[in-house]
């Protein structure tokens, strides 16, 4: 079982909002006498700040990174936990399937998480952003292909819930299969339309489905 942190697991964003942190992205690269092409500074997601940053200020990436990583931290003081994902890692270890943390999110950001919720014993790894090649985030395959190397799993035998299209398309790229986790109305269909197999709106039911397969 490989799942998505931001979403299925917490809202990372929850006391310290996407936009702000992006703002504080985007004010760093032009104190450091970047440009910002027209589209980066209308983005509010501070992880697509960092994919293009990699685009336009080459150099600056690893500065970008450090200020989201530290960011990141702050935000997952005041995350909140999915509701039902605690049931779910529960039904895991019930029923002998290791669970892979598969995000774009920093690793130190949810190893931070996971020990303040106490569920750093309910996982089996963390494949976490891989620092200084955003080009190697979801929806590249190479995170998944990574969790199923530590699950000791085919890509075929592994199965990602995550929120976004990004998820869904790095589940294809890895040959794995996914669910959706619409949390917003109208996710869905969207995330339907991006390759996914099966569509949820609540983690619980993910975890009586996991009960019911034994």
């Amino acid at each position: 079982m490989l799942l998505d942190f931001d979403g299925p697991v917490c809202k990372v964003f929850a006391g310290l909002p996407a936009p702000e942190v992006a703002a504080r992205l985007k004010r760093l690269l032009q104190d450091e006498g970047a440009e910002l092409p027209r589209d980066v500074v209308e983005l509010d997601d501070p992880l697509k700040v960092l994919r293009r940053t990699a685009d336009f200020a080459p150099e600056l990436v690893d500065k970008v990174e450090a200020a989201l990583v530290a960011n990141e931290a702050e935000a997952v003081e005041s995350a909140e936990i999915t509701p039902g994902v605690r049931d779910l890692l529960a039904a895991c270890a019930e029923t002998g399937r290791p669970v892979i943390v598969v995000s774009n999110n920093s690793r130190p950001a949810i190893e931070r998480f996971l020990g303040g919720a106490g569920l750093n014993g309910s996982v089996a790894g963390i494949v976490g952003r891989p620092i200084g090649r955003p080009d190697e985030m979801k929806p590249h395959p190479r995170s998944v292909l990574r969790a199923c190397e530590i699950a000791a799993v085919r890509p075929e035998e592994a199965l990602l819930i995550g929120d976004s299209g990004f998820d869904m398309e790095a589940a294809i790229n890895a040959g794995a299969r996914s669910i959706a986790y619409a949390n917003e109305p109208g996710k869905g269909v969207t995330l339907t339309q991006a390759g996914a197999d099966a569509v949820t709106s609540a983690m619980s039911d993910i975890a009586a489905a996991v009960r019911a397969d034994g």
